[in-house]
């Protein structure tokens, strides 16, 4: 009996996020008998195009920023004698090869800047590079995530090259420039995997081909179920996790200006402070806006140095999970308050427009961004308490039917519109 050709689905992990969130994928796809994972990865653009990140980054502080890029690029020369000597330096790669996964290339592709030029600039800069490992990998099949600005690069490096697409959680709704790119995805992917039923009717609605589009369930609910949730008792000096506290994550609205990111940044803080409860404060994103977030952020650590606060740029994933399953609330516009807190039962505040008219559980409250509207909405939640488990989002078995699709579903190259 001939030998079934495993199909090749190669996975982009640009994010700590969105690892987070697939490694049930990843893991199915990988023990599945008629698949091939390919996983690739991202890193800033400083590592392979030095004169080209010094044009077109936009620190906000080239004092600080020069001697990484300088120290960034000569990792990458030293690729030439260790090929390894970058990979065990990278935040993610580390976590992803220590999970068992091989990362087969990584793309330089983020600019330094967090501002809507260097968000839109990186997409260019990604896709040159991106057909260049498409080329060298050859995957069956590109699988998405979401509605980030790096997925856009993939999904269009991946179409015009003739390699099918299947998107993971299109058909959400929500506020920025991310509903824009996730539809936009949409109309370019070929399969597609959706949250919830709500949003498999909205994918039809642009539409896409019925006998492809299928409602699994959020992958990340996959791993919540068989985590430990404990907190290291050493993960956040300084706060006590024996005793109530909050978690903050707020992204920018790509769309609004510069000075209602700062605004919406100074009103959280001027809560914070009135509050006084333990607070672990975790950055942005990189999208545009980012720059104003965490200028405001920065120069409010530097002159109030408040002693409730832990700040962190980032955490690993199963540590940001830990933290977010145990706090008494969430505040901020984190598209994790809303899926995984649900299944947490975390009281949630979503602060603004980010987050918009996306499918939440019963334990998301949102406000707009003035003072008076946050403070009310961070009482109310530390009032009610904790909310049972909502599996709206999934039941833990979405990896093991995505990735069975993958190897059964053989969707045409050339898309048609389907009439409702």
């Amino acid at each position: 009996m001939e030998a079934v050709q495993r199909k090749k689905i190669l996975v982009p992990i640009f994010n700590r996020a969105h690892y987070g969130r697939l490694r049930s994928v990843l893991k199915a796809i990988q023990q599945h008998p008629n698949l091939t994972l390919q996983v690739i990865t991202a890193i800033p653009a400083a590592h392979d195009h030095f004169f080209l990140n010094l044009r077109h980054s936009r620190p906000h502080s080239w004092r600080l920023a020069l001697p990484w890029y300088i120290r960034a690029r000569l990792l990458s020369f030293l690729e030439w004698f260790s090929p390894k000597a970058l990979w065990q330096s990278d935040f993610l790669i580390k976590h992803i090869t220590a999970d068992g996964f091989t990362v087969a290339a990584r793309v330089p592709l983020f600019l330094d800047g967090g501002i809507p030029e260097t968000m839109a600039k990186s997409v260019g800069l990604g896709i040159f590079k991106i057909v260049d490992v498409l080329k060298k990998l050859k995957p069956d099949l590109v699988f998405v995530n979401a509605d980030r600005f790096e997925m856009m690069a993939v999904t269009l490096a991946a179409a015009y090259m003739n390699i099918p697409v299947a998107h993971n959680e299109g058909g959400d709704v929500s506020g920025t420039i991310d509903e824009s790119i996730r539809h936009a995805i949409t109309k370019f992917a070929h399969v597609h995997f959706t949250a919830t039923e709500t949003s498999r009717k909205r994918v039809l609605q642009m539409g896409e081909n019925p006998a492809y589009v299928f409602t699994v369930g959020s992958p990340v609910i996959d791993w919540l179920k068989t985590m430990d949730k404990r907190i290291p008792d050493n993960l956040l000096p300084g706060i006590d996790i024996k005793k109530p506290y909050a978690v903050i994550v707020l992204h920018p609205v790509a769309t609004d200006t510069s000075e209602q990111n700062v605004q919406m940044t100074a009103n959280l803080i001027r809560v914070l402070e009135g509050l006084q409860i333990p607070t672990v404060f975790l950055g942005s994103n990189i999208d545009g806006g980012s720059d104003d977030v965490g200028k405001t952020v920065r120069a409010w650590r530097a002159a109030a140095n408040p002693s409730f606060a832990f700040f962190a740029k980032h955490l690993p994933p199963d540590d940001f999970y830990r933290v977010l399953a145990n706090a008494v609330v969430a505040v901020g516009n984190s598209s994790s308050f809303i899926r995984e807190g649900a299944y947490f039962g975390t009281p949630t505040v979503i602060i603004g427009s980010r987050q918009r008219n996306r499918d939440r559980g019963k334990n998301v409250m949102e406000v707009g961004v003035n003072v008076e509207e946050i403070k009310k909405g961070i009482e109310a939640q530390l009032r009610h308490g904790r909310y049972p488990s909502d599996k709206l989002f999934g039941d833990g078995q979405t990896g093991k039917r995505i990735a069975e699709l993958l190897a059964t579903t053989k969707p045409n190259i050339q898309k048609e519109f389907h009439e409702i």
